[in-house]
């Protein structure tokens, strides 16, 4: 039994739940499991858009030490989700076409004497 991943569309929908979430939390519903959750959605988003997603990390020590805006807190919350929403766009739908192209990397040639090359 051969088990492939796809990793894009894994991260897709981890980055929509995600979104939802947040979505929720921002219209109110304040409850602490969903603060977890969106947490734990956030881990596996940083995971999953690996190496693109170390550039998060800066922006989060900025965000600690400047603005005082801690990782974990609520408001950290929503830089969190929508930077890595970012990030992750950005790796798995523009950046992943240029690393895996899907035209060959090799063009056969057409001769005039019907032989290809």
């Amino acid at each position: 039994m051969k088990i492939k991943f796809d990793f894009k569309r894994i991260w897709t929908v981890v980055a929509g739940i995600s979104l939802i979430l947040l979505g929720f939390h921002w219209f109110g519903i304040d409850y602490q499991q969903l603060e977890i959750s969106i947490l734990a959605l956030n881990v596996l988003a940083f995971i999953l858009a690996l190496p693109c997603s170390i550039f998060v990390l800066p922006v989060l020590v900025a965000s600690n030490h400047y603005l005082e805006l801690s990782p974990i807190s609520s408001d950290g919350l929503y830089l969190n989700t929508i930077f890595l929403a970012v990030i992750g766009a950005m790796q798995w739908f523009w950046i992943a076409k240029l690393w895996s192209p899907s035209e060959p990397s090799v063009q056969m040639l057409d001769l005039p004497d019907g032989k290809a090359g």
